[in-house]
């Protein structure tokens, strides 16, 4: 079972009081009731004598025998402002109000410290030409310390708020509930007392919303400054207007007959030209707007639609049809409940409990966030200490892994002591055989190989080849030879002294020709130097084998 509210609405002259389920789904009416508001107890809205008025709202519900104490406000004032905008989202029910949030000072050039914000979302999202999606809002404004009276007037009368809705949001909801046709454009204008409520909407969409300064008040301050009619009070005028046909079905009714009757109907009727008037403004503005959008049909609602003669009048001079529903979409009204024309007078409680706007104070708001970061306090703080529980647990886990990780390598170590004395003498002889290694490059030089390197020569030299004499140092070797060999062969023996290992850079100069002294054969003399290749230089090699011992 839905959760019970009652409604609140303080009007200048009229609070009315509905007890009802708080759903958007067909909420169930179970009573209303209202009572004249106490003098200057309230001025556009904000709540001026407090007491007083708290005292009436505990004395008409305890009346009724409604018992719940949680209130939803429906606020009538001036003061608020509601403009449309559109925000671009990413996705559907995403949480969009930091978007609106920071539109609000382009949408209302006023102090945004002085004011509450707060937004009621509008039909679908649409796709853009660029293949995203936009979201249509309805932004409303109010003022800080008229919100701030509502909460000070709850308080008083001991009532816990779950809503605060703006007064044309309220009628919006129902309205559009009542609008069959998704495709068509339907007027909505709620006559109350001292003003008119006119929304305009599409496809669950306010396409506009006016406030006109006029109400039943243009007929009811006739009817009070004629003594022919016999009414006292505004309320006995309004009773006379519901009950009789006064008022006709055009302004400016001839009378031919100059029957006195008909003249003060006339004079009655003629002076709603003032709210038809700007009616009729409303509807020229709107069709300026949107002029393939006409407007079909116009639903008559509040105090105004049990006038007798209304429809017929608005319908004559705005020239579209006007009528007042036979049942209320949306809501579901208690057996116990009196059903008829004068039940609409209500509406503006009934809608609050669908979507409502939701100001919520500034003190408030503050509380509730300093409320929220206490509790994420008390969360982060618990999960720091279980984290610390784990966190210890872990550890008391790991030390003993690393006490029996400890003892293990504790039992390998004593183990080996019996092998450690064989493996420092091995150790130490393989120093000794390092030392000698490097003792080995230390005193090693080239010329230490020359003897090799003269077998290596010898093979490739040819057989008339004798060494005369034999120059060297560390760095390239000059041999004086003689031969009988033809001179071509000198070139043959420079590429094979090339392929001998250790040497390069083979040269054979200074060759001179002479004939031996007994056989007068041809001999040539001549010079064979050649460097030796670069070795491993013994420093280096030795550093490396200082390095290995070291490790």
């Amino acid at each position: 079972m839905a959760k019970k509210v009652i409604v609140v609405r303080i009007g200048t002259n009229e609070v009315q009081i509905v007890h009802m389920e708080y759903t958007a789904n067909y909420p169930t009416v179970y009573g209303c009731v209202r009572f004249p508001t106490p003098e200057n107890a309230v001025k556009d809205g904000m709540i001026i004598e407090v007491t007083e008025l708290a005292t009436c709202i505990r004395k008409a519900c305890a009346d009724k025998g409604i018992r719940t104490k949680d209130v939803i406000f429906t606020v009538a004032s001036g003061k608020i402002a509601s403009r449309e905008t559109s925000v671009p989202i990413a996705k559907k029910k995403m949480k969009i109000q930091p978007l609106v949030m920071a539109k609000v000072s382009d949408l209302f050039p006023i102090d945004v410290e002085k004011y509450i914000f707060s937004y009621v979302e509008q039909g679908e999202p649409k796709k853009t030409e660029e293949g995203g999606l936009i979201q249509d809002v309805m932004v409303f404004a109010a003022p800080s310390d008229l919100i701030d009276s509502y909460y000070t007037l709850a308080n008083a009368a001991g009532l816990h708020i779950e809503s605060i809705d703006a007064d044309g949001n309220a009628v919006f909801q129902v309205m559009r509930r009542q609008v069959k046709s998704k495709e068509g454009v339907t007027m909505s204008i709620q006559i109350n007392q001292s003003a008119t409520l006119v929304n305009i909407i599409s496809d669950n969409k306010l396409l506009l919303q006016r406030v006109v300064p006029y109400g039943i008040n243009v007929f009811t301050e006739v009817l009070l400054q004629e003594p022919v009619f016999q009414v006292q009070t505004e309320e006995e005028a309004y009773t006379l207007l519901k009950r009789n046909r006064v008022i006709l079905h055009n302004l400016n009714s001839e009378n031919p007959e100059n029957n006195p009757s008909l003249d003060k109907r006339i004079e009655v009727t003629d002076n709603a030209s003032y709210l038809i008037g700007n009616i009729g403004r409303v509807i020229e503005y709107y069709n300026s707007k949107y002029k393939d959008r006409p407007i079909q049909e116009i639903i008559c609602m509040g105090k105004g639609c049990a006038v007798a003669g209304i429809h017929e009048l608005l319908s004559n001079e705005l020239g579209i049809q006007t009528h007042t529903p036979e049942e209320l979409a949306g809501v579901r009204f208690n057996r116990k409940v009196n059903i008829n024309a004068y039940i609409l007078q209500y509406i503006n409680c009934f809608g609050a409990v669908f979507d409502s706007v939701h100001f919520v104070s500034n003190a408030v708001r503050q509380k509730e966030e300093k409320k929220g970061s206490m509790t994420g306090a008390v969360l982060i703080f618990a999960g720091c200490l279980l984290i610390s529980i784990l966190v210890g647990g872990f550890s008391v886990m790991r030390l003993l892994q690393e006490k029996e990780t400890n003892r293990m390598w504790t039992n390998r170590v004593q183990a080996m002591e019996p092998v450690e004395s064989e493996f420092a003498t091995l150790l130490e002889e393989v120093v000794n055989r390092k030392m000698l290694d490097v003792f080995d490059l230390y005193c090693d030089n080239k010329n230490n190989h020359f003897h090799a390197l003269l077998k290596s020569m010898e093979a490739q030299c040819p057989k008339s080849f004798k060494i005369q004499s034999i120059t060297s140092d560390e760095e390239k070797v000059t041999i004086n030879a003689i031969s009988t060999d033809k001179l071509l062969s000198l070139s043959a023996l420079q590429i094979q002294l090339e392929k001998i290992d250790g040497i390069s850079s083979v040269k054979i100069d200074s060759i001179t020709e002479t004939n031996e002294a007994l056989t007068k054969k041809k001999q040539y003399s001549y010079t064979i130097t050649f460097a030796y290749n670069k070795v491993v230089d013994a420093n280096k090699k030795a550093s490396e084998i200082e390095g290995s011992q070291t490790e």
